[in-house]
């Protein structure tokens, strides 16, 4: 084999390990690609298919269901009520986006009566409530109240934040009449940041920590540094002295980058 020979064929070699190179580059992360957290596949560092590890989706297995604490339904007037659920979230690093629920409402012979279904967040490591207003149970009288989520919950990786905000409430003081109860607070942002709109929720408790009443308002954010008083009222008389009042803020974790 003379010389120009072996140059011809270096030339060949030389190109035939570039294409190869390039092919290798073009097709190595089709052949085999690079794991994701919606390839439907339990690959990388899942813990499950597209779950756990640096997913934000957490594996089922790696989450409590959320505890109902207590569902009631409280007079309003007439024959109006509001419905409430206590909920805890015992998971301390996740969360729910969009959970959807159903209170049922059962009278004195326990049928049921009505349903009211709606959508929520479940916030992370925290007790919280949930508070369906005026329900009409017709000429029924309104014995019990059960509360369940309904479709399945999907958790995602959501630190509690929020739960650390430093935003507080104080100023809680009761109206003096009774026969129309009332209920006043001061919610304070002593954050560095802006609050979101949120929910508002008083609960009143009576010597025994028995629920007797709630009531909620929304107020539509709060800046850094100040503060807003926020009312509550009842049309009639309450069925209990309220010796314990719970003032419940709310803010949806989904919602803010903080």
């Amino acid at each position: 084999m003379n010389w120009a020979t072996k140059r011809k064929l270096q030339y060949v070699g030389g190109l035939l390990l570039f294409i190869v190179l390039i092919l290798f580059w073009v097709l190595y992360p089709i052949i085999f690609p690079k794991p994701t957290c919606t390839d439907l596949k339990q690959n990388g560092d899942e813990t499950g298919v597209d779950c756990g590890g640096s997913c934000s989706l957490m594996c089922k297995k790696d989450v409590s269901d959320p505890v109902v604490l207590w569902s009631r339904a409280f007079p309003v007037t007439g024959n109006i009520y509001n419905l409430v659920a206590f909920v805890e979230n015992q998971n301390n690093n996740s969360g729910v986006e969009n959970a959807s629920y159903e209170f049922r409402v059962y009278d004195v012979n326990n049928r049921l009566i009505g349903r009211r279904e709606g959508t929520t967040f479940i916030p992370p490591s925290k007790q919280f409530a949930i508070f369906e207003a005026r329900f009409d149970p017709g000429v029924a009288q309104v014995k019990s109240v059960t509360f369940e989520f309904t479709d399945p919950l999907v958790w995602t990786k959501r630190a509690p934040t929020l739960n650390n905000l430093e935003v507080f409430v104080d100023n809680i003081a009761m109206g003096e009449d009774k026969k129309s109860p009332s209920l006043s607070a001061r919610i304070k942002n002593e954050s560095i940041q802006d609050l979101p709109s949120f929910e508002v929720i008083a609960i009143l408790y009576d010597v025994d920590h028995n629920a007797i009443n709630a009531s909620k308002t929304i107020k539509d954010g709060l800046k850094s540094g100040s503060d807003t008083t926020v009312f509550f009222t009842w049309p009639e008389a309450l069925t209990g002295e309220p010796v314990i009042k719970d003032v419940l803020v709310s803010i949806n974790p989904f919602s803010v980058s903080f």
